[in-house]
């Protein structure tokens, strides 16, 4: 299997999370993205990416894009993806929960006035969390898994990521929901995954260095022992 992506987390992280969890082999292509901007990248690369967008799948030959299809993909071929339509229901829920967090977080760090809409970002986050919080205490599986007890899926890599995104954009906020913070940091602690995001194979920022934020190493977590 192969990733082509941007050198950053971004959209393609809960997929490579989940690789890493289970030891699965893969390949990753990084574009830089002046070679992807200039008119030699997009006429190269266009051969590759169906919609020309990143990142794309390839595996045999199959190629797939759309970070989404992607994620769900990795999980189906994991077994991460629940094994009843109900787990799987439950996983999409949890999943499309995280995939919204990811997607506010998206638009405050790209957005032009981004200092303006950080204050009312937090607010609106801590609502959701609270309403997050008090859901995984209704539904989750145990106190470190959101879907499946003692297994990690999609939903739990996906939250994960989100909610690390969360961490450095709005400092503290995850402290005042001790659950959530706990869960994310026993999936980051798991075998696999903990020593990728300890490792430099993990790209240093969330996302490109042209964001308001999270595009320098100071605005992105680093996990360490």
């Amino acid at each position: 299997m192969k990733l082509t992506y941007f050198p950053v987390r971004g959209r393609i992280e809960p997929a490579r999370l989940m690789l890493e969890l289970v030891g699965a082999r893969y390949e990753f292509e990084a574009i830089p993205m002046e070679l992807w901007d200039g008119p030699e990248g997009k006429a190269q690369f266009l051969q590759i990416t169906p919609f020309g967008q990143l990142p794309v799948l390839k595996d045999g030959a199959f190629v797939l894009c759309q970070s989404l299809a992607i994620d769900r993909y990795v999980a189906r071929k994991l077994d991460l993806y629940g094994s009843t339509i109900e787990e799987t229901a439950r996983i999409d829920e949890v999943t499309e929960i995280a995939n919204e967090l990811l997607l506010e977080v998206g638009l405050v760090c790209f957005g032009p006035n981004f200092h303006e809409v950080r204050a009312a970002h937090r607010a609106s986050t801590a609502t959701k969390l609270d309403l997050l919080e008090k859901y995984f205490v209704r539904t989750s599986a145990d106190a470190e898994h959101w879907v499946l007890p003692g297994r990690y899926t999609l939903a739990d890599a996906t939250m994960a990521f989100a909610l690390e995104s969360i961490w450095p954009l709005q400092p503290g906020l995850l402290d005042d929901f001790p659950k959530l913070q706990h869960v994310m940091k026993a999936f980051f602690s798991a075998d696999g995954v903990r020593s990728y995001v300890r490792s430099d194979r993990r790209f240093r920022t969330w996302t490109v260095p042209s964001a308001a934020f999270g595009g320098r190493s100071e605005e992105t977590v680093h996990w360490s022992d």
